[in-house]
This record gives C-alpha cells, structure tokens and sequence, in this order.
C-alpha cells in the first residue's frame, strides 16, 4: 500500500497478492447509514479493502503473529461487522481511533490494516497500538511499522524494489504516479489487482494482474447510485489478457487441476536440495487449500477430488492430502473411496484425530442407512 498528500489531495494505491484469481467488487448503498462504500477482495465476500463516501478508506495486510493484550471490557465483535459498521459511519481516521480503542482487536494477531482519509491522515491498526500518522508520503506492506527501525531493512524484496522507485522517482500527487509506484510493488504473477484511490473525486482506477497498460476507472458515487450489486474484476478486462486467461485456467471445471499442475511444472523447476524440500512443503498447503475452495467455495466436489488426486500424486506420504481427498469424497457422497483415503491417512499419520472421528460418522450413517 502506497499513499501520497499534497495540497489537501489524497492519492492511495493498493496491491491485493493472492493466488486466487477471483476476485470482485461489490456496492452497499448508505441506506439508513451516513455513507454508502464500494469493498475490494475476492469471492468469500470478506472485504479486504473498501472506500467510502467520506473519502475513507482501508486495506488490510497479512501478518506475522502478534499478541494482543488489551482486549478487556471492550466490545466483542466480528471483523466484517467491524469494518461494515467503520465504512458506514466514519470519514476521519480519528473517529476510527475512537471507535477501535472500545472494541475487542483479540481476531488481529495475525493482521493489520491501515486507514487513510481524504486529509492524508493514516491510522495503523497493529495489534494494541493505534498509530496515526500524517507523512506526506508513506508506504506499507506485511511488516509492523513500530517493530521496523528502517524502511530499509524490511525483508520483503518485492517492498525493496517499489522502495527504491519511491526513494529514485519524482513524487507526484496523482493517480498515474500512485500507479507506477503499484507497478513496482507488484509481485510477478500473484498481483491479481491493483486498486487507485482518489480520494477528493472518489473514484477508483482497477489494474487487473499486474498488466498497468490498461485500466478500468469507477465513479465510486455513480455505482452507488445503482444499489446493491456486484463486479467481477475479471470480467471487466478483454478475454485476451493474461489475467483473463489465468482466471478461466483456475475457473476451469473441464480440468481443475490444471492451474495446480502448471504451477507446479513452472515453479518447481530447477529447484533441487532443500530448497525443493522447502517448495514441496509449501506447495502441498497451496493446492490443498485450492481444493477447498472448489470443495466449499465453488460447492465443486468431483473438481476438488481431482485437485487432491493430483496432490497424492506428486505428495504419495502426505497424510494431510489423503484425509482432504477423504472430505472431498465423502461430500460428494462416495463414502467406500472416503473410506480407504481416511484410512490411508492414519497410516500416514496414527494422530490423524479428524480422520478417526470421519470413519466413525461414515460407519455410523451406513449403519442407520441398513437400517
């Protein structure tokens, strides 16, 4: 995340770097609520950034774990309904302040988010602490700022290299300077979007998988006008385009595992030792977590069977793939196959507890089926 001030405008930029190519926008009118606000994010419909009619915004960053200590007597409440009620009702980042010190943070050990208004003033929301600042130019990405000495000592080499842009460029307050500074943020491949905020006109520019020759611009006040309703970002580009060709490539129910499978023929390439020792681990958690999603996400049983299958496959000692390929199975009802993979899975892993506790539901329901 990037924000630049000068002169009372206010300019932001936003990556958003996941795997999941789905990605949308969707409008909630202000209804009975003092602003309406347009989220950013993907298919679970959990924003992961928004702007509002106050000139408001947030992005939210995944983090390394932080304890949060001061959590009694505050307001319990969910993130969503937190952020809902914030974007509802807020355009100042010191009424955020004042909101957030009542409520419970205990759901942000693992996040961060910043706010910024339409004055430049930002609040960042990490852990305990609620720092607002006011620099004229300032950048953030996964790292906690009051933990960071330097800029420059920020282990992230996609930060450093949008670092260096800032530090070697003429700053500009404007809404293509903001998206250079993205370009040079973005990460080759995970970038599904970059999102640019101004936030005196309230309108947002959407780069769609880091390709920054092409843009769609929304007047945030214009889509409200139409209600509730929602934009698949990509969906809005040419079907050409290489982001438009990665998301039908993990849309594509012809051949779920395809998107895993070509990821895994590029990424494993000339990895040898521990470093594919590392990829392995890693790799096995990113294509389980793809399954789930066609599994739970997408309601694609027999496309998130095929993406474990392919997992066992290249992982035939995972005990963790098996018992995925289990749920996968036994959600679409194939409950022998499930069987023989929970089992697998406990000879993989003898601890395997949610293995043991499937076998003993699907025993259960075959015996109340026979009878």
């Amino acid at each position: 995340m990037y924000k630049i001030t000068h002169d009372g405008k206010t300019i932001v930029g936003n990556n958003e770097d996941w795997h999941n190519p789905n990605t949308q926008i969707w409008f909630t009118p202000k209804a009975d609520y003092k602003y309406g606000f347009m989220n950013i994010g993907f298919n679970d419909y959990f924003a992961q950034g928004a702007i509002n009619e106050g000139g408001l915004i947030f992005d939210g960053f995944a983090m390394p774990y932080l304890e949060i200590k001061n959590t009694a007597g505050k307001t319990e409440m969910s993130m969503g309904n937190m952020v809902r009620h914030i974007m509802h009702s807020y355009h100042s980042v010191t009424e955020v302040k004042d909101y957030l010190s009542k409520i419970n943070l205990g759901a942000f050990t693992n996040s961060m988010i910043v706010f910024v208004d339409k004055t430049g003033k930002y609040l960042i929301v990490e852990g305990d602490e609620l720092i607002i600042g006011d620099d004229a130019e300032q950048s953030f990405s996964n790292f906690y700022p009051s933990q960071t000495k330097s800029l420059t000592d920020v282990d992230l080499p996609f930060y450093q290299k949008g670092l260096k842009f800032i530090n070697n460029s003429e700053s500009e307050v404007s809404v293509d300077y903001c998206s250079s500074v993205m370009k040079n943020l973005a990460q080759d491949r995970a970038t599904q979007y970059s999102s640019i905020y101004d936030l005196e006109k309230l309108t947002v520019r959407i780069y769609h998988f880091h390709n920054y020759e092409s843009y769609v611009e929304i007047d945030l006040r214009d889509e409200l006008k139409k209600g509730e309703h929602m934009l698949l970002i990509p969906e809005l580009f040419p079907k050409n385009t290489k982001g438009y060709k990665n998301y039908a490539k993990y849309n594509d129910t012809q051949d779920p595992a395809r998107f895993v499978r070509d990821a895994w023929e590029k990424d494993s390439k000339g990895k040898i030792g521990k470093e594919l020792e590392n990829f392995k681990r890693g790799f096995a958690n990113f294509l389980n977590g793809i399954g789930y999603e066609w599994l739970y996400d997408k309601k694609n049983a027999k496309g998130a069977i095929a993406i474990f299958q392919y997992g066992i496959e290249l992982f035939p000692d995972n005990s963790n793939l098996y018992d995925s390929l289990g749920e996968g199975l036994y959600v679409d009802k194939n409950y022998k196959a499930a069987i023989k993979n929970y089992k697998k899975s406990l000879v993989l892993n003898p601890e395997n507890s949610n293995a043991t506790k499937m076998l003993t539901k699907i025993k259960a329901a075959q015996t109340t089926t026979k009878n």
